[in-house]
């Protein structure tokens, strides 16, 4: 069997799906998470869909596309080290705090999603807290890469 990684800023295509499809095939991600990617109004996103536990991100809208995606905003910074996930509303406080490690793609302006990497939850989220986000309160939840790579 051939080695594969992924590494940060390697390009991977512009079908959420079929990158993913790929990695579960390559990497022995939950090939039936498949079905939480790839149609305009899925979550991109799924739950322990690696071997290790880590969660699968797919990041459609943030400041690197300069679009918005539901009730949240995504802010990719430092050249990808941070993210800054800005939520309007806590509808699902469990997803708010999840700290389970993320294996993150984003999508650029030129279409293709990019590996970015593993991150963590960089604090504890507190939803007694808000902080001013393009003038409105907004509830954060920040993240830090951990790894470029994967498999680490």
């Amino acid at each position: 069997m051939q080695n594969y990684s992924l590494f940060n800023g390697l390009p991977c295509g512009t079908n959420t799906r079929k990158i993913y499809e790929d990695c579960a095939e390559k990497f022995g991600w939950d090939k039936w998470l498949s079905n939480q990617f790839g149609k305009q109004g899925l979550p991109l996103y799924a739950r322990k869909a690696t071997p290790e536990g880590f969660n699968v991100w797919f990041i459609g809208h943030s400041n690197w596309t300069t679009t918005k995606g539901g009730s949240w905003t995504n802010k990719i910074l430092k050249g990808g080290e941070l993210i800054n996930e800005y939520w309007d509303c806590i509808d699902n406080t469990a997803d708010f705090y999840d700290m389970t490690y993320r294996v993150v793609f984003a999508k650029k302006k030129d279409g293709y999603y990019y590996f970015l990497g593993i991150y963590e939850v960089n604090e504890k989220p507190d939803i007694t807290k808000t902080v001013e986000h393009n003038g409105k309160n907004a509830y954060v939840r920040r993240y830090r890469r951990v790894c470029e790579n994967y498999p680490k």
